[in-house]
């Protein structure tokens, strides 16, 4: 089984997760030191507050590791489902969405792990595209976001 592409994606899923990156501040180095205060502030330029781009974070890494399990009907199509209820993200549940997102990162790493380079090349259920462009685009995902924090906690 070869594992050099995936073992190499799986290391900058967690890089940008995590710390190191070459960029800057990591997802979970922006969480774990911004104050609470600016969370849930709505900027007259943002459509999204910072818990709701944290809420969407941890429901892609979600929607990949239900893709993983096969599941064809998982989606994420509307703002709710990308962004969260009003109840989901609020000031009041910021720790839970950061304890959701690190649940979904441990979840999809671990999932990982469970496949080789074969899985690079198989289409996503329900999707037109592979493995390789969910995976890598999660990554571009993740740092496209990290720039979103950055300006709202401005």
């Amino acid at each position: 089984m070869n594992h050099n592409e995936l073992d190499k994606i799986i290391d900058n899923l967690d890089t940008v997760f995590r710390g190191d990156a070459w960029h800057g501040p990591s997802v979970m180095e922006f969480i774990n030191s911004m104050p609470s205060d600016v969370v849930d502030v709505r900027k007259e330029y943002s459509k999204y507050t910072i818990c709701q781009i944290t809420y969407h974070l941890g429901i892609w890494r979600k929607f990949v590791v239900e893709k993983l399990n096969g599941n064809i009907k998982f989606d994420l199509v509307s703002d709710e489902d990308n962004y969260g209820t009003e109840e989901d993200i609020t000031k009041a549940n910021w720790s839970n969405l950061v304890e959701q997102l690190k649940t979904n990162q441990e979840a999809l790493l671990s999932k990982l792990e469970e496949f080789d380079d074969d899985l690079l090349v198989k289409l996503v259920p329900g999707q037109d595209y592979d493995y390789y462009k969910l995976l890598t685009g999660l990554i571009q995902h993740d740092t496209y976001h990290l720039g979103m924090i950055w300006v709202l906690w401005e």
